[in-house]
């Protein structure tokens, strides 16, 4: 295990045969559990979390898993990416269970795992997850592969129009925006994920969750309307619900 300046820990973890990063911060208190945190789709540790990170890891002790793709390649299924967090989950839970939190497709599998290791997973977070993909993201997500499978240079500008509100992309000027644009990863993970995001149904997982469960939506949310959040927070028997005004 390596620590950085800002007395962050790196490790990892070998699950079928990949290398998975994982950061870890804060100290633990007596009955808070550590929190997991699981990015979304190209997405990591500090392009997700990285102002959320350091703030919460002053509260509690707060582990980030960058999630990876297979070792020989193809297809990625959700249930790759559920036992690279579950191996995380098995190193640092100490035999307790975790409070658990995941972002966008994050989410999705978060969701997957205190599904299917209840007794791991005390508090669960879900922030613009979804349970099934619906037309409307299968619609978006056609675009995106006819941009990426054309080697348009409009694709990581498009990924950007979806992910942000209104408000925020017109507060910043074109420069900024080219900038941030520029920053979108696009590789073969990337394709897998995206290929997963058209994929994804957990409908029958999603009923047998039993953590305390916080469902958030966000109001201008493009990607994952917040009707998805809703629809999660219906499902989950213990579930609280809350927004937040954003992409």
């Amino acid at each position: 295990m390596t620590q950085n300046l800002f007395n962050r820990h790196a490790a990892s973890v070998s699950v079928d045969g990949t290398e998975v990063p994982y950061f870890s911060a804060g100290s633990g208190q007596a009955g808070t559990p550590v929190l997991v945190m699981v990015h979304g789709s190209t997405g990591s540790t500090d392009s997700h979390y990285g102002y959320l990170f350091p703030m919460l890891s002053f509260r509690q002790r707060v582990v980030s898993v960058d999630l990876r793709p297979p070792a020989e390649g193809g297809e990625l299924g959700l249930a790759q990416l559920v036992r690279q967090v579950g191996a995380v989950i098995d190193v640092v839970g100490g035999g307790q269970p975790v409070a658990l939190m995941g972002y966008s497709l994050g989410a999705v599998v978060a969701a997957a795992v205190a599904a299917e290791r209840p007794g791991d997973v005390r508090h669960l977070l879900l922030v613009a997850g979804w349970i099934r993909t619906d037309g409307h993201q299968q619609w978006r997500n056609g675009v995106w592969r006819q941009l990426r499978r054309s080697g348009s240079e409009a694709l990581r500008n498009y990924m950007l129009f979806c992910a942000f509100s209104p408000g925020f992309v017109a507060a910043r000027t074109p420069q900024e925006l080219t900038a941030m644009a520029n920053r979108i990863p696009l590789d073969g993970f990337v394709d897998q994920q995206m290929d997963l995001n058209s994929r994804i149904d957990i409908t029958e997982l999603v009923p047998r969750i039993r953590a305390t469960t916080l469902v958030v939506g966000c109001t201008q949310d493009q990607m994952v309307p917040r009707g998805h959040s809703q629809q999660l927070f219906g499902a989950i028997a213990d579930a609280r619900y809350a927004e937040i005004d954003s992409g």
